[in-house]
């Protein structure tokens, strides 16, 4: 097993919201961290290096997998995702085509490019970024629950393969979490009733999802893998 100083993370978007808290959270530990982004000039918390990619590029995503072949992170988080509510009937192929790469291509092509590093030290962990929606569903998040659900699958189908290797993969799946997206598409009545329907009474922070990402990925971590974790104040109880 590495050394903490040792330790490279990779986190997909990770330039706000729960990536950037993940990232932070990991930073705090000791570890190096690269977070990824779609801007040039993006950046993550102070501490961690930013490399640029779009996960739906063939050409960028070859890039990024050949870099990643060469530091061998044994740490990976595929929080980066993508979502655009529409009515079943209005659901435009081309839409279905990009969110499924985002959310789940690019998740099993990272996962295959850092296995491999992770088996030379014997010792990795992967944290997959899914959702409630993932584990429960709407009406207008037909494409986005099916690559949820579909990442949560294919994370206890890693799982089954790899654990006995020591590397440990799992799905957080996060309810209503205040980020800045969430805050810049929604007004604060919008967010009281969000938070109405949770049993805590409230949204969660990025904070709270990052500090338990960040617990999954440490080697306090020594039992828990192919499992999905839901993060939401106990909205899916009810």
């Amino acid at each position: 097993m590495p050394s903490i100083s040792e330790r490279l993370a990779v986190v997909t978007g990770g330039t706000r919201g729960i990536g950037y808290a993940t990232a932070e959270c990991l930073l705090g530990t000791g570890v190096k961290v690269i977070v990824t982004g779609t801007q040039p000039d993006g950046r993550g918390p102070p501490g961690a290096h930013y490399y640029a990619v779009h996960l739906d590029s063939k050409a960028e995503m070859s890039a990024f997998a050949t870099h990643l072949k060469v530091i061998k992170p044994s740490i990976l988080v595929n929080n980066a995702g993508v979502t655009q509510p529409q009515a079943f009937d209005d659901i435009d192929p081309a839409e279905i085509e990009r969110v499924h790469q985002i959310n789940l291509v690019a998740p099993i092509r990272l996962c295959q490019v850092v296995l491999p590093g992770m088996r030379e030290v014997g010792w990795g962990r992967i944290v997959n970024v899914s959702s409630i929606w993932g584990v429960i569903s709407k009406a207008k998040r037909a494409t986005y629950s099916s690559t949820k659900g579909a990442l949560n699958s294919m994370t206890r189908a890693l799982a089954a393969e790899v654990s006995c290797e020591g590397i440990l993969a799992n799905c957080v799946a996060p309810g209503f979490i205040e980020t800045d997206l969430l805050r810049s598409a929604t007004t604060e009545a919008d967010r009281k009733k969000l938070a109405a329907q949770v049993p805590q009474g409230r949204l969660g922070t990025p904070e709270e999802v990052g500090r338990f990402i960040a617990w999954l990925c440490s080697e306090e971590n020594t039992y828990i893998s192919g499992q999905t974790l839901v993060i939401d104040g106990g909205f899916t109880t009810i």
